[in-house]
């Protein structure tokens, strides 16, 4: 009995179909063994060029689900991203591009620039008394021909009165991005600011098209004046309240080889009622309350010290009144501290305002080094 005609045409199909993919495969070997007289080696480095091709290409087309799964394929893929990252960044440092480049921004006026992006501020740093050091980095796409200027904007922490001054960053910004290049940094410093005042700043790109999105805000305090004897005023910690002396904050001064920390005290605390602990980077001073120390002043410290030559007594004076003074010995004489303890309820003064010398006018003459 002979098949029906329908399955007679079924398998013809079939044999074609398979015919097919067999004389797809030889092309594809052919191809892969090159014209005829070609040597072997070049063959061979085709064939291996043509494989990394297509290995790339799969993997950048990799849908993210697959790749979340495979941590060897996101790592390939990752590379072969920084590989061509670098590439287009070598490119734009050759001639041909430079020129293009200079024709494209002088012909059009800017009018190739994309819209600009919000640029990422890195860190802010008080410089000074009235200085503060600001790193950024702007975001830019691929367009080569993109232009654009800055706007930073600062104000009182506890204000939304914004003063904005318009930056260039080739003329007013120290280029901060190494050697390597990888990616654009600059510095500038604003200057002219209130000192020790909690502000806050933002950053804006604009280019042609006007304005971009502000950056996010970054906080930062300027730094204090220094007193008369080259110090500053700090937070206690939350047994100041216990101490009956009514007071919240302590008082440090410095000469040129001693720095002295002063804590008041009520007429009631007594010397038995301290707990003190020095160690080369950290203080803990507590105040026993119900047989637990509290903690009256503990925190880093701003410069290494020796815990042998760290010193405590309760003192009084017309000044400070009775009060707890720490005596701490600088490791290195005539070197500035700018605060004892790090952190920001610890003020920083500027180094700047700090003098050690006997006679102004004559800056040579140290006077009694060791006083």
């Amino acid at each position: 009995q002979h098949p029906p005609s329908w399955v007679s045409r079924n398998r013809l199909q079939g044999t074609r179909e398979l015919a097919q993919v067999v004389m797809t495969v030889l092309s594809i070997f052919r191809f892969m063994m090159g014209p005829p007289g070609v040597p072997k080696w070049i063959v061979v480095c085709f064939d291996a060029i043509a494989a990394m091709l297509v290995t790339m290409i799969v993997l950048l087309l990799l849908p993210k689900a697959t790749l979340k799964k495979f941590k060897v394929l996101r790592s390939a893929r990752n590379r072969i991203i920084s590989i061509f990252r670098r590439i287009w960044e070598l490119s734009l440092q050759g001639p041909f591009v430079r020129i293009t480049v200079w024709l494209g921004k002088k012909c059009f006026q800017g009018r190739l620039s994309s819209i600009p992006k919000a640029p990422h501020i890195m860190t802010v740093k008080a410089d000074g008394t009235y200085d503060v050091s600001v790193k950024f980095a702007p975001v830019i796409g691929w367009n080569i021909f993109h232009e654009e200027t800055y706007v930073v904007a600062w104000s009182r922490a506890n204000n939304q009165e914004w003063l904005e001054r318009c930056l260039n960053q080739h003329e007013e910004c120290e280029d901060t991005s190494g050697k390597l290049k990888k990616a654009e940094k600059y510095k500038f410093v604003v200057d002219g600011l209130p000192h020790f005042t909690p502000l806050k700043f933002r950053m804006c790109a604009v280019s042609k098209w006007g304005r971009g999105p502000w950056s996010k805000e970054a906080c930062v305090t300027t730094m204090a004046v220094p007193s008369k004897d080259f110090g500053f005023t700090g937070a206690l910690g939350p047994a100041w309240e216990k101490t009956g002396s009514g007071k919240s904050e302590y008082r440090w001064l410095q000469t040129r080889n001693e720095v002295h920390v002063k804590i008041p005290l009520g007429p009631d605390t007594k010397a038995k009622d301290i707990k003190f602990k020095a160690l080369p980077k950290k203080l803990e001073l507590g105040l026993l309350v119900r047989g637990e120390a509290e903690p009256l002043l503990n925190g880093v410290l701003a410069k290494t010290v020796n815990p042998d030559d760290v010193a405590w007594y309760i003192d009084e004076s017309p000044e400070d009144g009775r009060h707890i003074q720490i005596t701490l010995f600088k490791t290195d004489a005539l070197e500035k501290w700018s605060r004892v303890f790090d952190g920001p309820e610890h003020p920083e003064i500027d180094e700047h305002h700090v003098q050690f010398f006997t006679n102004p006018l004559c800056p040579t003459s140290l006077g009694d080094l060791y006083e």
